[in-house]
């Protein structure tokens, strides 16, 4: 029988492996006396302690049993020569505690969706990112199928959400292998704690493996309360909820733009009840506007109302306190509507509407980057946001970055002056109909 001998019980004590038991206890007597310190041996500590612990198990009929069987080269079933660590299928490193999982993806068309899993042996780190991506997926292209999609979406989203779907079967295989590996390679901790974890293994045959390696280990002075095992796989809370964010993105998304739609025609529709509850019938041939002198000017009209100056004419979200302002000047003879856009999908933010030689102030604008525009007129269309008759409309050259509210360094303030003729670099023409889009 030849024996690879890793933990060196046999060249610790000097001696074969075919020696008989009263050969071993000879050889543990005269080297005790060479090392033990209190002999007054010339051996260390150490020395001694492995020389008693090559001993303790080859005294050991059943214990030794145990230990030519595991390392016995000859017999390839319980030889753990060859046995190498798992290593995770995606980084390729070594993982203690490995599990082998399923992540699914839901893609959507009309009125089919299909399944893409992706399977492998995971460490924790690799998991997180692809159940992640799974998600991610699955969020963007698994909602567009009726009627059972959304379902579907989210139970898949929620089951990668809790780890994936799980072969414990597998999980204890691959426990098993790693318990071997470690201790072929001499690391008894990692091993003695894996194999205390598999004695209650749904296999027989490996929980009864794992008794016999816990037994051996422990006969060797392991023990079970020094020796713990943490779980790497247990639920983060905040990894939970970045899938229950990327489940909730389309439903949101959707409800948020049907919201904004309704509130667009909520807020073009309300004039028109307003009119009709509040405001006794009048001539709307003509309105009269006053200017910053008291004058009276007549101005022809098609809105419901006439507006004072600095009056908000639209906001497409409530005001933001403390929020930043646009002071506003007009030192013109005409009427004007002043606009604030984003500067990328050009939507209009707010517009406020100004007298002849007056000034004004656009507050509670949130952080964002935008361009200001303007233009001159003297009838208001029934929108009540643009001029029918417009004699012109401009727009400041600079995209202005109002970003201070977030960091805390308070809100922003921006002058401008309304100019009837402005030159080039102080504003840019832009057509009316571009202006009186919402």
């Amino acid at each position: 029988m030849r024996h690879s001998d890793p933990e060196g019980l046999y060249r610790a004590l000097g001696v074969s492996p075919a020696a008989d038991p009263d050969e071993i206890k000879n050889a543990y007597r005269r080297l005790a006396k060479e090392t033990h310190p209190d002999a007054g041996g010339k051996g260390s500590e150490f020395q001694f302690h492995r020389i008693y612990n090559a001993y303790k198990i080859l005294s050991d009929d059943n214990a030794r049993a145990r230990y030519d069987r595991r390392f016995t080269l000859e017999d390839a079933e319980h030889s753990w020569l060859g046995i190498h660590p798992v290593k995770c299928s995606r980084c390729r490193k070594v993982t203690a505690q490995p599990r082998t999982l399923t992540f699914e993806r839901i893609y959507s068309i009309l009125f089919f969706s299909f399944r893409r899993p992706t399977s492998g042996v995971f460490c924790t780190r690799c998991a997180q990112i692809s159940s992640v991506r799974a998600s991610f997926t699955t969020a963007l292209f698994g909602w567009w199928a009726v009627p059972v999609a959304p379902f579907l979406t989210l139970r898949t989203i929620a089951r990668n959400a809790m780890g994936g779907v799980r072969d414990e079967e597998a999980d204890e295989e691959l426990l098993w292998q790693n318990s071997r590996a470690f201790a072929a390679q001499g690391n008894r901790k990692l091993s003695y704690a894996l194999a205390t974890k598999l004695t209650t293994a749904t296999d027989p045959d490996i929980a009864e493996e794992a008794r016999e390696l816990v037994e051996d280990m422990e006969a060797r002075g392991a023990n079970r309360r020094k020796i713990k095992l943490k779980d790497p796989w247990r639920i983060k809370p905040m990894a939970a909820m970045s899938h229950l964010m990327l489940a909730a993105v389309l439903p949101v998304g959707i409800g948020g733009v049907a919201l904004q739609a309704l509130q667009s025609v909520d807020i073009k529709d309300r004039p028109i009840h307003a009119a009709v509850d509040a405001v006794p019938p009048v001539d709307t041939s003509t309105a009269s506007v006053p200017d910053a002198l008291g004058a009276n000017r007549a101005m022809p009209r098609g809105c419901w109302k006439e507006p004072d100056n600095g009056e908000v004419l639209y906001r497409i979200n409530p005001r933001v306190a403390p929020g930043h302002e646009v002071a506003l000047i007009n030192d013109t003879d005409a009427a004007a509507i002043v606009k604030v856009r984003s500067a990328f999908s050009k939507r209009l933010i707010a517009a406020v509407f100004m007298y002849p030689h007056a000034s004004a102030a656009l507050g509670g604008i949130p952080d964002g980057y935008y361009i200001v525009q303007y233009a001159f007129g003297s009838r208001l269309n029934d929108s009540c946001v643009s001029f029918v008759d417009s004699s012109g409309s401009w727009q400041f050259p600079a995209t202005e970055n109002l970003r201070t509210i977030a960091t805390g360094e308070g809100p922003q303030q921006l002058r401008y002056s309304l100019m009837a003729d402005p030159a080039p670099a102080q504003a840019v023409k832009v057509p009316q109909n571009i202006f009186g889009q919402n």
